[in-house]
């Protein structure tokens, strides 16, 4: 659900921003926002989690997203969209981090905790297997209704999600008490961690450099708008979504034991990197596509891989805390990344040129990053 609500309106916001009046210099800096506002409410909201209620916490963050969702729908201007863009900041960063946790802890209270791996890629797979007819439901809305309108939708799943955490979630994946500590040693604990851990601070260096991807997010709907109407967008982006869902069954298949996914993480960045770089330079739509399929398997490959590689060197007592301080300096990379892309374009016309530039730059500096890091790789702790 937590999918859907983003996919439903994912092919039609940079043309509704764009439609009010933003560029996409401005889209970039709006999202620096965005990624700014979970930066300062990262740690916190994971150290409540894991000293108070996991449940909680997400529980708040699904409502953020209500919010943030709805303001999207009245917004006519760029401080609009920037208190939305705040508004589902402070939404991701209660989820960020807590949800993974709870899931790894859930499944260790039922003796399933080598099986995580397997749950975080059958979760990309149904999230892949969800996303592109949202995104097409949400296409043919903003087409004959305007685009405003997915938003609502996008809303509407956000409510349904606040619904699945009250009626299914349970304190399965809660801290159990015997190892319960409060917000201060969970924030020293998960310091701790990162400063004696080689695997997790070479994780989080990962995290850091999957976020040349974002320099996709925001330019491909005016890119490839060179070829469809933004009526058709999602019917090209959806075998994007498919390779979402191919990712999560390769992840799957694989059976990589838990803690030893580091080569397959690499690879996921190369293959990300290869597809965003070549992307701006496709001969036709039909290449186009197939290159963007190259890019989102190795994300969709990443995301399953990461949280399973994460939590293998992680306690339970202090889980939530670590992701969402892991999440922190990533996100700041993330506000970095597109802070420097908004800067880059502010001038310049948005034009597929300039974005051929933009993916050109990410791609080959995630590629270089991916090689370093396959270098650096720790051995299996």
């Amino acid at each position: 659900v937590h999918g859907i609500m983003f996919m439903v309106a994912a092919t039609t916001y940079v043309p509704f921003l764009q439609s009010i009046g933003l560029t996409l210099s401005d889209v970039s800096w709006v999202n620096g926002w965005f990624w700014a506002a979970i930066v300062v409410f990262e740690v916190v909201t994971g150290m409540w989690a894991d000293s108070h209620s996991r449940i909680w916490t997400i529980r708040m963050g699904a409502l953020f997203f209500i919010f943030g969702h709805a303001i999207f729908f009245f917004a006519d201007n760029i401080w609009w969209v920037l208190a939305a863009e705040m508004m589902n900041g402070v939404g991701f960063a209660f989820l960020s981090g807590v949800l993974q946790a709870w899931v790894v802890d859930a499944l260790k209270h039922h003796g399933l905790e080598d099986q995580k791996g397997e749950v975080f890629a059958n979760a990309a797979i149904v999230k892949g297997a969800l996303s592109a007819p949202a995104a097409i439901l949400g296409a043919w809305i903003g087409a004959h209704f305007g685009l405003r309108w997915p938003w609502v939708l996008s809303a509407l799943a956000a409510v349904a999600g606040l619904i699945i955490v009250v009626l299914f979630m349970n304190g399965d994946g809660e801290v159990k008490a015997e190892v319960k500590v409060n917000k201060k040693e969970a924030l020293r604990r998960s310091l701790m961690a990162l400063r004696m851990s080689p695997a997790l601070r070479w994780s989080t260096a990962a995290g850091l450099a999957f976020n040349m991807v974002l320099a996709f997010n925001h330019y491909w709907p005016r890119f490839y708008e060179q070829y469809v109407s933004v009526a058709d967008l999602a019917y090209v982006w959806s075998p994007l979504y498919f390779a979402l869902f191919l990712a999560g069954v390769v992840v799957r298949r694989a059976q990589i034991p838990s803690g030893a996914e580091a080569s397959a993480l690499v690879l996921s960045l190369v293959v990300s990197g290869v597809g965003l770089a070549a992307m701006g330079y496709a001969p036709g739509l039909g290449m186009l596509i197939v290159l963007g399929v190259v890019h989102e398997a190795g994300r969709g490959a990443f995301q399953p891989l990461t949280s399973s590689y994460s939590n293998h060197h992680v306690s339970s007592e202090y889980r939530a805390t670590f992701g969402s301080l892991q999440a922190l300096i990533e996100d700041m990379g993330a506000a970095v990344v597109l802070f420097t892309i908004s800067g880059h374009m502010n001038g310049r016309a948005d034009s597929p040129e300039n974005i051929r530039a933009v993916w050109l730059g990410a791609g080959v500096l995630l590629v270089a990053l991916a090689v370093i890091l396959y270098f650096l790789r720790p051995k299996q702790e």
